[in-house]
């Protein structure tokens, strides 16, 4: 999600940031051919694979009122992003960039009981990738207008396993104990921080059941699974 709101995040999560974000070692970002895209990464084979998955999440997730309206630069870091906690992929919502882990470093950073550990290397870094282009697609689309953090999950979420084929999105459903109808306040901002898997599930699950009505909702500011205080 935008960064800042990752630092909002990070104080219901109990996350501490360590470090600084970081760095590839590409000298420039490389346009893909599809010009909605950059791709900053110091390997050059990985290029063309980013661009083409990057094509096909934004195919994924122009539903429900979601559009992209500016390019997006997708840069491939060498160890986990620091903004809240230990992240695998984050999207910078002031520079339209996402920053996600190279796929051959993602093994080393998965808990073997995380559910993504199940799956293909590849299968996870599109899946990844898929859900930080939800959280731009969402910032570009509301513009000014805030949307909350659980919001921006539910969404990302939700598109992000709704995206995944479905032997694979099975995986982590059947990791965690769910069963339909969600409702509405098993989407929630803690449940998120405690378990992002069951959250993700969650999302998925209700999404399955509402369609894009709460969606549409959430960007033109009609709904929102924000608990007000």
């Amino acid at each position: 999600m935008c960064e800042t709101q990752q630092r909002w995040l990070a104080a219901v999560t109990f996350a501490i940031a360590i470090g600084s974000a970081a760095e590839s070692g590409a000298a420039d970002p490389v346009l893909c051919d599809d010009p909605g895209f950059r791709v900053d990464a110091t390997d050059a084979s990985e290029q063309d694979v980013i661009c083409a998955a990057a094509a096909d999440a934004r195919r994924a997730l122009e539903t429900c009122g979601l559009a992209q309206t500016a390019p997006i630069t997708i840069e491939v870091v060498d160890s986990p992003i620091h903004n809240i906690g230990q992240c695998l992929a984050a999207f910078d919502c002031e520079r339209d960039r996402i920053q996600i882990i190279g796929r051959t470093l993602l093994r080393e950073y998965l808990e073997p009981e995380d559910a993504y550990a199940a799956l293909p290397d590849d299968v996870v870094f599109r899946s990844l990738l898929t859900h930080e282009m939800a959280h731009a697609f969402v910032s570009q689309t509301s513009g000014d207008r805030r949307i909350a953090p659980v919001d921006h999950e539910y969404i990302a979420n939700a598109l992000e396993l709704k995206a995944l084929a479905p032997a694979d999105r099975d995986v982590l459903l059947d990791a965690v104990d769910l069963e339909p109808p969600i409702t509405a306040g098993e989407i929630n901002i803690f449940i998120y921080g405690i378990a992002p898997r069951r959250f993700a599930a969650a999302a998925y699950l209700y999404f399955e059941d509402h369609g894009c009505e709460t969606i549409a909702g959430i960007l033109d500011g009609s709904a929102s699974f924000r608990v007000e205080e």
